[in-house]
C-alpha cells in the first residue's frame, strides 16, 4: 500500500492553503467584496461595500453592532471576546468596512454572522456578488480551510477580489519597495 501526501479527506476539495481560504470565504460568503490574509501578522481583512455614503451615526451603529454580535458568540462558545476592528472609509456614493480579525480564534460561524449583518443593515445597497444556494459540505471544507489558514506562517500575504461575478486571487507583494530617483 502506497502512502503518499493526505491533504484532504474524499469530502474536502479545498486545498490546504491561504489562496484556497481565501477563494474559499469570497465563493461562501458574496457580501464581502474582497478579503486579505496576512499569515504572518495572523490576521484577515474582510471588506464591505455599500452603494451609498452612510452617515456618521450609521457607520458606527453598524462598527458596534458587529463587535456586539462577535462577542455574544464567543461568549456562547466559552471564549473571551476577541479584538475586532471595523474600519470605514466613505466616498461621495460608497462606504467601504474593513473588518479585521485574528484567524486565532476566527470561526466560519463568525464570518457568517457578520455577513448576514451586512445584509440585514444595508439590504440592496450592499455591493455583493451573487448568491449561492450552499452546497453540500462547502461549511466543512470552509473549517478545514480555515485549519489550515492558522498554521500557515510565515507564507506569503494573499488577496482576494471580486469582479464581474467572478473571484480573483493573488499574492500580494511581500513589501513595498521604494524607487530612487536619480539626482540631477
Amino acid at each position: 500500500m502506497a502512502v503518499g501526501p493526505s491533504y484532504a479527506t474524499e469530502t474536502v476539495r479545498i486545498l490546504p492553503d491561504s489562496v484556497s481560504f481565501v477563494a474559499a470565504l469570497l465563493v461562501e460568503f458574496p457580501e464581502f467584496a474582497s478579503a486579505a490574509f496576512h499569515p504572518r501578522e495572523g490576521t484577515l481583512r474582510l471588506t464591505l461595500l455599500v452603494g451609498r455614503r452612510l452617515p456618521a451615526p450609521s457607520r458606527v451603529r453598524f462598527a458596534r453592532r458587529v463587535e456586539d454580535a462577535v462577542a455574544v458568540l464567543h461568549d456562547l462558545e466559552g471564549g473571551p471576546p476577541p479584538r475586532v476592528e471595523v474600519r470605514w472609509q466613505v466616498g461621495p456614493n460608497f462606504t467601504r468596512f474593513d473588518l479585521v480579525r485574528s484567524v486565532d480564534d476566527l470561526t466560519v460561524e463568525e464570518v457568517r454572522v457578520v455577513a448576514q449583518l451586512a445584509r440585514d443593515s444595508f439590504g440592496s445597497d450592499l455591493l455583493a456578488g451573487e448568491e449561492r444556494g450552499l452546497e453540500e459540505g462547502r461549511e466543512e471544507e470552509l473549517r478545514y480551510a480555515l485549519e489550515h489558514a492558522r498554521q500557515l506562517r510565515p507564507s506569503r500575504p494573499v488577496v482576494g477580489l471580486r469582479e464581474g461575478g467572478k473571484v480573483l486571487v493573488y499574492y500580494a507583494p511581500r513589501t513595498a519597495r521604494r524607487v530612487r530617483e536619480p539626482v540631477p
